[in-house]
Formats: C-alpha cells, sequence, structure tokens
C-alpha cells in the first residue's frame, strides 16, 4: 500500500470521527433543549415532587341551611393523622402500630401494614374525634416520632338526623358527595383544598431545618334552601304515622309554593340518618346483615337512599284526572256542568270492559264537575275520547310529563306516558283517569301548581341561594314560569271542582279544622293482580287563596282500615294542611263540623284535698279516678290531663298524690273505621279519653294506635261520611 493512499484512508477516518462527534453533540445539544426548554416545566414539576412532600390541607364544605337559616348540615372539625413511613424506624413501627391502635381503637396490624408501605406519606386515620387527637398528639410529642403530622380536618355532620335525609343526601368518608344536593352540588359546596408543603432528601427522609409552606384552603359555598325544617318535620311526622298505622311499605309527601315553584317539604319514609349513611335501618334487615352478600347489601343501601318523590315514578290513579278534565275544559270539548255523560258502572272501548271503581253501582247520568266529585271512570272515559289522542297528548307534552321537571336534584325520572303514535282509543281511555302513565309525586306537585296558579307551569327548585363563607350571594334562584298551559277561566272551574269533592265528594276525609281545602283522592292499581295499590291525595290550600300545593302517596296499604285514598291519604294531608298552614300564621277560614256534644274546661285540681277536687269535677259532668284508693282530706299533686284540655261530660281526670311516682300507661286502641259511639267506648274503656271531631265514621286518630301513653290522656280521633270515599 502506497502511503499516499495510506494518508487519505486516514483523512476519511478522521472525517468520519469529526462527523460522528459533530452528530453526538447535536443530539446532546437537542435533548438538553427538550430537556430544559421544551420539557422544562414537566422536570422542574417532577424534581420540586420528588424533593418536597405534600400533606393536604380539607377545605370546609360549605353549609347547608333552611329558608329559616337552620343549619341542616355542616362540617366540623376534626383531625387527620398521617405518617412518612421512611422516617420511622423498622424497629419502632410494631410498637408505634400498637400504641396508635390502643388510642384509635383500629386494628395494629392494618396500621402495621400502612407504615410498612413504601411511600411517602400515608393517611392512618381521618375524622379523629378531639379526644384521641389530645392523646396522639401528646404520645407523638413525648416519644419524638419524626415523620407523623396530626393536622386538622372537617367531617359532614347533620344536626337533625334523618330529618331531609333523601334531600340532603351525604357525604363520604372523603368529605365528597355521595347523594342528594350534597352530589348534585359538589362543585359549589366542596370548596378547594389547600396544603402544606415541606422538602425531603432522596431517601425521603425530612431534610434539616426545613420551614414548610401553607397553602391556605379555599372553602365551600353555603346552600340556603326553600325547605323549611319545621314544615319539614310536620310532613315527616305524619307521613311516618301513615305509613306505620296503614302497615304500608313505604310513602311520600311534596309540600310547593304553587306561585313560585319553591319547594316547602319532600319527604319519603322510611327514611335513615345521614350521619351513619350505611347502617340498615330495616330491623329484618339488621338481624340479617352478616349472612348478606355484598351484593345484596348495596342493593338494600341503594333502595334505603333513593328519593322516591324524584327518582320513582307510579300511576297516579284518579288524582290524574284534573289532566284529563282540564284539557277537555281548555279546547271546548266539554263544560263543567252540562249532564252529557252516563255511568253504567263500567264502559266498553275496543272490546274491552273497563269498570267505574264504584262497579257494579252506577253513577248514572252526570256533568264533569259530578264526574270530578264522584270520581267516576267512564266520565273521564268519555271525556278524553271526545277530546281525542292527539289534543289529549298536547297537554301530557304541555306539562313536561315526555320530560323531567328539572328541579335541582340528581336522578330525577320522567314520566313513562303514551305518545300519539303509539296510542290507541283503548290506551287514551285508561290514560284518562290515571292508569297505564306513570308519574312521580313532584310530577303531580308540579301539575296542581299550575291548577292553583292559574295555568302557570312552575320550574321547581329546592336552592333558593349560593353564597360565599362570609354571607356574599353567588347565585340567587327566582321563580320561573316555564310555560301558560291553561287558562285562568279553566283553572277556576277546576279548583270549583276539585273543592266541591272535598267538601262533599270522594275527598271528604282531606278536611281540615280552619281552612277551605280544594283537592282529589286516588286509589291506583300499581299492578294488574289487585294486591298492590297506591293511595294518594293531590290538593290546594285555602281554597280561596291558595298558599300551599301538597301530594301525599301511601304505597302498598294493607291495614285493616283498606287501600282507598280517602281513607288512607286524604286525612293525613287534612293534617298536614291544618298544621302547615297554622304554622305559617295563615288565618283559618273554614271549620269542619265537629261533634255537638259539650266540652268542658279541665279545671286545676292541684293542691286540692282529693274531696274537694272530685266536687270540682262533678259539677262539671267529670268523673274522678285513680291508680290507688286516696283519703279524702290527701292533697292532689298531679293530674291527668292538665288543667285547659276540652273534655266532653263523662270523661275521667286521673289524680295523683305524688307527681314523681311513675304513671300507669295502656296502649291506645284503633278505632279506625268505626263510628263514634263504639270509638268512644272503646277508648274510654281503656282508661283514655277522646275529643271527637267531625262526625261519621273515624278515619284518623292521634296519638296513632298501638302507642304506649299516660292512662287518662286525651285521643283525638277524627270523624267522616265514608260513603263512597274512594
Amino acid at each position: 500500500m502506497s502511503l499516499a493512499f495510506a494518508s487519505i484512508k486516514h483523512k476519511k477516518r478522521l472525517t468520519l470521527l469529526l462527523v460522528c462527534a459533530m452528530l453526538g453533540f447535536v443530539v446532546v445539544i437537542g435533548r438538553l433543549f427538550y430537556v430544559q426548554i421544551i420539557k422544562g416545566d414537566y422536570y422542574e414539576e417532577l424534581a420540586y415532587k420528588q424533593q418536597t412532600k405534600d400533606r393536604t390541607v380539607e377545605a370546609s364544605r360549605g353549609t347547608i341551611y333552611d329558608s329559616a337559616g337552620n343549619i341542616l348540615a355542616i362540617s366540623v372539625s376534626s383531625n387527620t393523622l398521617t405518617i412518612a413511613p421512611t422516617n420511622i424506624p423498622d424497629e419502632n413501627k410494631a410498637s408505634i402500630a400498637e400504641e396508635f391502635a390502643k388510642i384509635l381503637e383500629m386494628d395494629a396490624d392494618s396500621i402495621l401494614a400502612k407504615l410498612n408501605k413504601k411511600v411517602s406519606l400515608v393517611t392512618i386515620a381521618s375524622n379523629i374525634e378531639k379526644e384521641k387527637a389530645v392523646k396522639l398528639s401528646s404520645y407523638i410529642s413525648q416519644n419524638e416520632i419524626k415523620g407523623a403530622y396530626l393536622d386538622e380536618s372537617t367531617t359532614r355532620a347533620y344536626p337533625y338526623g334523618a330529618l331531609l335525609s333523601h334531600v340532603l343526601g351525604f357525604t363520604g368518608v372523603d368529605n365528597q358527595g355521595l347523594s342528594g344536593l350534597e352530589i348534585e352540588y359538589e362543585d359549589e359546596l366542596s370548596g378547594i383544598p389547600g396544603k402544606i408543603v415541606g422538602s425531603i432528601d432522596g431517601g425521603g427522609n425530612e431534610t434539616p431545618y426545613d420551614e414548610e409552606e401553607y397553602v391556605e384552603p379555599q372553602n365551600g359555598y353555603d346552600l340556603v334552601l326553600t325547605i323549611d325544617a319545621t314544615v319539614q318535620s310536620i310532613v315527616e311526622k305524619n307521613i311516618e304515622k301513615a305509613v306505620i298505622e296503614n302497615k304500608a311499605d313505604f310513602g311520600n309527601c311534596v309540600i310547593m309554593n304553587p306561585f313560585t315553584g319553591e319547594i316547602l317539604a319532600m319527604a319519603t319514609y322510611p327514611d335513615y340518618d345521614p350521619n351513619s349513611p350505611f347502617e340498615a335501618t330495616n330491623e329484618e334487615v339488621v338481624a340479617n346483615w352478616d349472612e348478606m352478600t355484598s351484593s345484596e347489601r348495596n342493593k338494600y343501601l341503594n333502595e334505603m337512599w333513593r328519593n322516591k318523590c324524584v327518582q320513582d315514578t307510579y300511576e297516579p290513579g284518579s288524582i290524574f284526572k284534573v289532566v284529563t278534565a282540564s284539557a277537555a275544559l281548555e279546547e271546548g270539548v266539554s263544560d263543567a256542568d252540562t249532564k252529557q255523560y252516563n255511568c253504567s258502572s263500567y264502559m266498553t272501548v275496543l272490546g274491552w270492559d273497563i269498570k267505574c271503581w264504584r262497579y257494579p253501582r252506577a253513577h248514572g247520568t252526570q256533568c264533569l264537575r259530578e264526574g270530578i266529585i264522584n270520581s267516576c271512570n267512564p266520565v273521564l272515559m268519555q271525556v278524553a275520547l271526545k277530546l281525542g289522542i292527539r289534543d289529549f297528548c298536547k297537554y301530557l307534552e304541555a306539562l313536561d310529563l315526555y320530560s323531567v321537571t328539572g328541579i335541582d336534584l340528581p336522578g330525577e325520572a320522567s314520566a313513562q306516558a303514551y305518545t300519539p303514535k303509539n296510542m290507541t282509543d283503548l290506551d287514551l281511555a285508561t290514560t284518562s283517569f290515571g292508569q297505564n302513565i306513570s308519574t312521580t309525586t313532584l310530577q303531580n306537585a308540579v301539575i296542581y301548581a299550575a291548577i292553583a296558579n292559574g295555568g302557570n307551569l312552575m320550574q321547581p327548585y329546592i336552592v333558593k341561594e349560593i353564597k360565599t363563607p362570609d354571607g356574599n350571594i353567588v347565585k340567587s334562584n327566582q321563580p320561573v314560569i316555564k310555560k301558560q298551559v291553561f287558562s285562568e277561566e279553566t283553572t277556576e272551574d277546576m279548583m270549583s271542582m276539585l273543592y266541591d269533592t272535598v267538601n262533599t265528594g270522594t275527598s271528604k276525609a282531606a278536611q281540615a279544622t280552619g281552612y277551605t281545602i280544594a283537592g282529589k283522592t286516588g286509589t291506583a292499581e300499581e299492578d294488574r293482580t289487585g294486591d298492590v295499590y297506591m293511595a294518594s291525595f293531590a290538593g290546594v290550600a285555602p281554597y280561596n287563596d291558595p298558599e300551599i300545593v301538597i301530594v301525599v302517596s301511601i304505597y302498598n296499604p294493607t291495614s285493616s282500615a283498606g287501600h282507598m285514598g280517602g281513607i288512607v291519604a286524604a286525612p293525613v294531608a287534612g293534617t298536614i294542611i291544618e298544621e302547615t298552614l297554622r304554622y305559617m300564621d295563615v288565618d283559618p277560614n273554614y271549620s269542619i263540623e265537629e261533634n255537638t256534644k259539650e266540652e268542658m274546661i279541665v279545671p286545676n285540681l292541684i293542691g286540692m284535698a282529693y274531696s274537694k277536687a272530685k266536687e270540682e269535677l262533678q259539677k262539671l259532668n267529670f268523673k274522678i279516678a285513680s291508680d290507688v284508693s286516696l283519703e279524702a282530706d290527701t292533697i292532689i299533686k298531679d293530674q291527668v290531663p292538665k288543667a285547659g284540655a276540652s273534655l266532653t261530660k263523662g270523661a275521667y281526670v286521673r289524680v295523683y298524690e305524688d307527681e314523681t311516682k311513675e304513671k300507669l300507661t295502656v296502649t291506645v286502641p284503633d278505632v279506625r273505621g268505626n263510628s263514634e259511639s263504639y270509638a268512644t267506648s272503646r277508648i274510654r274503656n281503656s282508661g283514655l279519653n277522646i275529643r271527637v271531631i267531625g262526625s261519621g265514621n273515624a278515619v284518623i286518630q292521634y296519638p296513632s294506635a298501638g302507642e304506649t301513653v299516660t292512662k287518662g290522656s286525651i285521643i283525638t280521633v277524627k270523624f267522616a261520611d265514608t260513603t263512597d270515599l274512594h
């Protein structure tokens, strides 16, 4: 090989090496540019995370208030214990786990497992009570445990327990909303967490002389509801009574302001306590809890949490007849008072015989008003067939029954109804009286609100205001009229019919002392076996100047009182209306007929000698009673009933020589469905007194049958003419 050739070859190698070196340099420069410039923020954040440890500082979840300012849900201070496992020597972990377990009442092995994790930070326990937090803090300080942090956190509390539980919902262990308003308004209530930032070395240990940085949390917004806690408690008390007394599966109730759409009360019973939402409330379920599968438990809990007023639909039955009647009036195919319909106790449509509820007794010739008063199915079927499928469905759509109301609650269901495309005349006939259509309790309330307010379909809502923690209003919800469905003339006629229905028709048992009521009962057959019914009442009060709309539904009543809406739901609704309007300071304008027997005021006997007390009672045609034999000069120290109560002649007043001695008790008998004379005899023979309201047969009593009360207590019984109640 020549020297020249070798020189050329050597130069090529040098050139190749130089090119490779330059390419490598370009790659390195490019990589540095990519890392430092393009991905600089990413790696800076990654390095920051590797060199720091964050401890979350929870934001305080917003408070939920009722319309009167009562606190329904609030976040209360608690503590969270976190550990940096790498800061704990392995030989100390078992003893620390044991001590933490004793203080926290937890399993030591589960704590030890957390201490052995290869992570920078682990949560040992949250929502730690103050007393336990003090003990933990003392133990951590005395033993100089590095990497153990006891930070303030919050836990959710519901001061009224089960009140409004299905509406409020509840939060999980991480304070995140899981149901009800808590999940619907999660973004507004939750706030933004803060953090405590400190630095660590490569081994995950705290660096010396480190100063922690505190990033303050932003607390959540507060909610002010349209719900009034007092009205809610009135509703819940009476719905619970109705469910228990009628041996029903459950009960629903909605009270609404017909002119604003504000929900004043919304209740489902059985309820649950959102302070402990994972605890079963059904006694049978509690007894079998350990044997149930996780799937069975979850199914039960989800059912327990459901707000059945908005999440479930049912056949409304005869309370739906107002839709058919109002549509007919609006379209001019019928008036209120022309006798143009006939009831022969059934009606044949497309070969199907559809019975009136009073079958085989016929109502005969009637006008639309009488059809509503008597809740006559054939009248409403004839009206609907005159109206026709297209126009009938036009009002289903106008009332938003093909969609949802849009209330600010999660999981709302829409009605299940025929459309013009799939409805036959047979479907039209059955839908006209509330069969083969399913609605929610809330939708029924919205319908009756439109009847009460002159025909406007209102947007229902349950949150009135959203506010900052210092009280500044972020958002204020105002009444929204979605559309006008009926004319004022139509609704005036309809309200008049509903007033007559309560005054003289199938809804007489809804009458309330002090207030006029317009309304309609319903008895819906929820399955075609005839075994399961929904007893309902929907109404407006007072009739002449509406303040509230109410819908009460009791599902599957199985007691001896029966399943008719006029017997089961109407009396409960009347009681709720009376108590609610009195609380709202609405002036009474009406009085149902009370008993004709003269009532006298019970005198104050305390301090009198027994003989004198007996003499005073005899003057008023009362009798004296005692659990033990008393001498003539024995001084009376207590009495039942108390002075000031009203009793009819022949009633007993029980007296006691020792106010501290435990009094005898008795079980309240069930007198519903019986005459006044029988009820009076039964109650008095039980050692109790009776106060009679109305006349006819007993439809509701307070206290309820089966309750235990002091002997001599007064049982108030409401009577009504139960002839043809439906």
